[in-house]
């Protein structure tokens, strides 16, 4: 499967940097950008604590047998990279 990779990054209003990619089958930057704040909200973040987001497509390659169990199971992966 052919994934896209949409690089996402977040201030929240206490400071903290979170950098994250959202990966999806398809979908374009404003799809990512919300799929990225329904995972925030499920992770105890909720949209008032998000000062700035920017989520943005990034590239796409061959997605891992994980990460396509998790795209057909719920829509997308999410890539921890920095602030968690």
């Amino acid at each position: 499967m052919n994934v896209k990779i949409f690089d996402t990054h977040v201030r929240t209003r206490a400071g903290r940097y979170l950098h994250f990619d959202v990966v999806t089958a398809g979908g374009d930057n404003a799809q990512a950008s919300q799929i990225a704040s329904d995972w925030l909200t499920a992770q105890g973040m909720p949209a008032d604590d998000i000062q700035q987001s920017h989520c943005q497509y990034c590239h796409s390659e061959i997605a891992t047998p994980a990460v396509v169990e998790a795209i057909n199971t719920q829509g997308y992966y999410i890539i921890t990279l920095q602030g968690f």
